[in-house]
């Protein structure tokens, strides 16, 4: 009897296991720009954690671990067991390149504190027995991973310590220097932050001067922290190829941090990065305790629904942060790899995720000349437009949002009705028009002057991914644009791009 009651017990523990009568985690769908979620599909044919082999085409890339932060303030090491980032954590994530943060040192002289954190980085990676090396380029790390060893790299937060020598960018390449934030916490004499950011504010003369030096020396250039003017300024002036190492979805957490979609798609187009953070603030709101894999799952699958997972990297600031469960140090990464599995992502999108994109941005950033643009458009921003709101029949909120955009979150408009936008600037070109909406979907767009003669009369058609571009003659004359689909359909977003 006791040996009935033994196989039974033994049989129910086989059945838990397997997952059978348990609950997964609804995690929610996410659709095109400015749409509301939507459930996304579960693909049936995983049923449970995949093993990732490594690729031989595989480089995994990490653009930003708080490794002197850390060190400054608790003493952890590349060695410290309690280390969120360590030599035997790296290498259990699979982790090829990493690049280590010098944060800005509040109450210390900025170029003091930038060669005091410079030299504190090459003792903790000297520190290891050759375990770690400092790196100066891309393809070095490359050749150093190949013979066993971890490369890394230098990240400087906030460009303060150089002290405006822009020729020490070049000296400190030399030493391992691959990224240059333009600005961190607080604004400077180079570019706003993002943080109570200053009107009009962006881009100063000087930082300009700092972006064109990191061109000549192949640095890269990071726009963490900075205003979103700011952002269209360096995305401008860079010719695209710009980077935001450590950030999240701004659609999915509202905070001055993170991207907005428009953003996101803009160093998507422009062969820019995005890395993304594992901070729990800047991924959901409320308690950072409560916050899961789960929530990083869902900032890439965002990003990869508004079609720019060819910018995204990880960004994961290790050691500088909190974890969210499921992701506690850097040898999990592996884990997340299986939770986009889940989500229906392939081989080779997680691994554009984990390191390929990182490593065309990169190879770009270094080519001989400095970086080029690999687009033939100019880059373009946002203009600002005002909204007029929807004549005719609609459900839903329409002009739901008109500062620089116009965000209906899903209104449905009639064929009868019109989306109504005012431009404040069209003295620009070339300008271009971009709406959002149901795929397939064909929208009437009508251009007026003040005196409401017609200027423009187009049909454009949405594609598979439910978006459509239209390009808009430049002038002062054309001032309204009205918006009208031929059949009952929602509106997401429009948006006028301009040089």
């Amino acid at each position: 009897m006791i040996r009935w009651k033994t196989l039974l017990l033994v049989v129910c523990c086989l059945v838990w296991e397997s997952g059978c009568g348990g609950r997964e985690d609804d995690v929610e769908g996410l659709d095109l720009v400015g749409s509301p979620a939507q459930p996304a599909p579960r693909p049936s044919a995983v049923t449970g954690p995949r093993t990732f082999e490594k690729r031989s085409d595989e480089f995994v890339v990490d653009l930003i671990a708080d490794l002197v932060f850390r060190h400054r303030r608790e003493g952890w090491t590349l060695t410290s067991p309690q280390a969120q980032v360590t030599v035997e954590k790296l290498l259990a994530g699979g982790v090829d390149l990493l690049f280590v943060a010098l944060p800005q040192a509040l109450g210390t002289e900025p170029g003091q504190a930038l060669e005091s954190d410079f030299k504190q980085t090459e003792r903790l990676v000297g520190g290891t027995g050759g375990a770690t090396k400092l790196v100066t380029s891309f393809k070095q790390a490359r050749e150093v991973r190949a013979s066993g060893a971890i490369p890394m790299m230098v990240l400087i937060e906030g460009a303060d310590g150089l002290r405006g020598r822009l020729d020490r960018i070049g000296q400190l390449r030399r030493r391992g220097l691959g990224i240059v934030g333009v600005v961190a916490g607080r604004g400077n004499g180079f570019a706003d932050a993002a943080v109570a950011p200053r009107d009009p504010g962006g881009l100063t003369e000087a930082g300009r001067q700092l972006l064109s030096a990191c061109r000549d020396a192949r640095v890269a250039v990071d726009l963490t922290h900075a205003s979103p003017t700011a952002f269209w300024d360096g995305l401008v002036e860079q010719i695209g190829v710009v980077m935001v190492s450590h950030t999240a979805a701004r659609a999915l957490r509202d905070h001055p941090r993170n991207l907005d979609d428009l953003q996101i798609l803009a160093l998507s187009r422009y062969h820019g990065l995005l890395g993304l953070v594992f901070n729990p603030e800047f991924l959901r709101a409320g308690d950072s305790g409560s916050v899961t894999i789960d929530d990083v799952v869902a900032h890439i699958m965002h990003i990869k629904q508004i079609g720019a997972l060819n910018a995204l990297a990880l960004g994961t600031d290790f050691n500088g942060i909190h974890p969210p469960r499921g992701l506690e140090d850097i040898s999990k990464l592996s884990r997340l790899k299986n939770e986009l599995a889940k989500q229906g992502m392939g081989d080779d999108e997680i691994n554009a995720v984990f390191g390929a994109n990182a490593a065309r941005f990169f190879e770009e950033v270094e080519r001989e000349r400095g970086v080029v643009a690999l687009t033939r458009d100019e880059i373009l921003r946002p203009i600002p437009v005002e909204c007029d709101g929807v004549v005719g029949e609609s459900e839903g909120s329409a002009g739901l949002a008109c500062n620089g955009l116009v965000l209906d979150q899903g209104a449905r408009l009639a064929p009868s009705s019109r989306q109504k936008i005012r431009v404040r600037d069209m003295a620009r070109a070339p300008v271009r028009l971009e709406l959002f909406g149901e795929a397939g979907t064909p929208w009437q767009i009508e251009g007026q002057n003040l005196n409401g003669r017609v200027l423009l009369n187009r049909v454009i058609v949405l594609d598979d991914r439910g978006r459509g571009i239209l390009p808009l003659p430049s002038g002062r004359n054309l001032t309204r644009l009205f918006c009208s689909p031929t059949r009952p359909s929602a509106l997401n977003e429009i948006v006028v791009w301009g040089r």
